[in-house]
């Protein structure tokens, strides 16, 4: 079994490369070789050291001095500790294997390395990339009507050109903040949206790509009619759907979401016939609910005074397969009814700061309630792309939420290693990829980011020669940057390395 310890980091034993006869072997004393197994002949890659990973109970594990082992298809065939049987001769495979590339995740030299699943974010709006880092100066309603709708009309009226620019950009910047896998709001037309789903697929990157839907309260040159909205979602699915047809199903990376804005750009047609085409093509659904004081105000005023939660809960819209972004205004209640529908939410910290600053989503009693969530970048109501910036803000207004004499309410603060939890295993639960993704376990996908310490730009300092691994976690955890991330991978294809001195040879 893998070595749990969470006390003290202790390093793998690192492979010596010596040049003998022209070529380069690994050497080590001379042991019986056990046969290899059938299923490691098709082993690619092998990562040696520590792995960290969370629990579904949401408990932090550190596996030092592990082997994990990926096959040619990106899944995950092999993970434990490297005084196994098993380990040992997939180690020693690698002296034959040349198309076996090796990773040895810490150096000789001190600098301090892990394994980490990817990020999921659960919530980012696409074409706000545009303006991401401006234009969070008026409340949320107002918001939308200035700034929003017009930089999501934009794209449509132009997704070949600054459509295209600016959704690989947000591709680029998500894989250099180790974002593998994200929930996404597009816009209203197919054109573009397909110009989005293609950037995911060909970057690399998961994408649950939504069609926008809105029928109501939009601006002259960003709105739909009801019917419009409907065909429109029915032939981007079909679309999207014929894009990944001709791939193997595991590296199909994009697939369509069912994506009313919200209850006050909604009408009731419109709901009613989103929910029946998510029944007949069993797409998930994604939308925002209670996020903001004007905008649950705004919801009550059009439907006599229910908020939106029980709106959609009406018209059958929360379901097992739906995400809600925000939901910082529910209630004990509202969140017993989350959970009992088994809908997901999507918590963005940072948008949440800007736009409902009188109530913040009572996280933990959440998480206490068996809801299921993920964190969410919010691009551009959140101003911050990675999910590891978001992961921390969580922290901090969950801490701040208890003190404050507006909440009235008594929680318990979120811990940093239940963050970590909530931006890899969490969000892909929450997305509905917790069986594929999230975390490293047998038969999952490998989709995963490589941190490496200590090198030039990095913010992590170290003065002790003996330091607990879990507190390096921790400072890394407050202070890493894109400098200590080294490589990402998803579906075991790397799609960012930088010069490590990793052994092998890419296939």
């Amino acid at each position: 079994m893998t070595d749990l310890s969470t006390t003290r980091a202790h390093k793998a034993a690192p492979i010596q490369l010596t040049a003998e006869e022209g070529r380069v072997q690994l050497a080590r004393p001379a042991v019986a070789r056990p046969a290899l197994p059938k299923s490691a002949f098709k082993i690619r890659q092998l990562f040696i050291g520590t792995i960290v990973s969370s629990l579904p109970s949401r408990e932090l594990v550190i596996a030092s001095n592990s082997v994990l082992a990926v096959d040619v298809d990106g899944i995950i065939r092999h993970f434990e500790g490297a005084e196994t049987d098993a380990s040992k001769v997939l180690i020693e495979s690698a002296e034959t294997d040349w198309s076996l590339t090796v990773h040895q995740l810490e150096e000789e030299d001190g600098d301090y390395g892990f394994l980490l699943p990817g990020f999921v974010d659960t919530h980012v709006h696409a074409p706000q990339y545009l303006n991401a880092g401006t234009a969070l100066d008026k409340p949320l309603m107002e918001w939308l009507e200035h700034y929003t709708f017009k930089s999501e009309s934009r794209i449509d009226a132009d997704p070949n050109g600054l459509g295209a620019r600016v959704y690989k950009k947000l591709v680029e910047r998500m894989i250099e903040a180790g974002t593998t896998t994200a929930s996404v709001f597009g816009t209203l037309t197919v054109e573009a949206n397909m110009v989005l789903a293609k950037a995911f697929q060909e970057g690399g990157i998961r994408g649950q790509i939504g069609k926008v839907a809105m029928d109501l309260n939009g601006i002259p040159t960003y709105i739909e009619s009801t019917s419009e909205s409907l065909s429109r979602t029915r032939e981007f699915i079909a679309a999207l759907t014929a894009l990944t047809a001709p791939l193997d199903a595991h590296r199909r990376l994009v697939e369509p979401v069912i994506t009313p804005r919200f209850v006050p750009t909604c009408s009731k047609e419109l709901l009613v016939g989103l929910v029946e085409i998510a029944k007949e093509s069993g797409a998930r659904i994604q939308s925002h609910m209670s996020e903001s004081a004007d905008q649950v105000e705004w919801s009550k005023n059009m439907w006599d005074g229910q908020p939106d939660h029980a709106v959609l809960d009406s018209l059958n819209l929360l379901t097992p397969k739906t995400l809600m972004a925000h939901c910082t205004h529910l209630t004990s209640p509202t969140l017993a009814l989350l959970s009992s529908r088994g809908t997901s939410i999507a918590h963005c910290p940072w948008s949440n700061i800007y736009f409902s600053p009188e109530r913040s989503l009572p996280l933990t009693s959440a998480l206490d309630a068996n809801v299921i969530v993920g964190l969410g970048s919010d691009i551009s109501g959140g101003y911050r792309l990675g999910i590891d910036d978001s992961m921390r803000a969580a922290v901090a207004v969950s801490r701040l939420r208890p003190s404050s004499a507006a909440s009235g309410e008594t929680e318990r603060a979120l811990g940093w290693k239940e963050s970590l939890f909530l931006a890899t295993l969490g969000g892909a639960q929450a997305v509905g990829m917790g069986e594929k993704t999230g975390s490293f376990a047998v038969g999952k996908s490998f989709d995963a980011q490589m941190i490496r310490m200590g090198r030039k730009g990095s913010r992590i300092d170290l003065f002790d020669e003996e330091v607990e691994f879990e507190e390096v976690l921790e400072k890394w955890w407050c202070n890493g940057t894109e400098a200590d991330r080294v490589a990402v991978w998803v579906q075991g294809v790397n799609l960012r390395m930088v010069h490590v001195g990793v052994e092998g040879h890419e296939s």
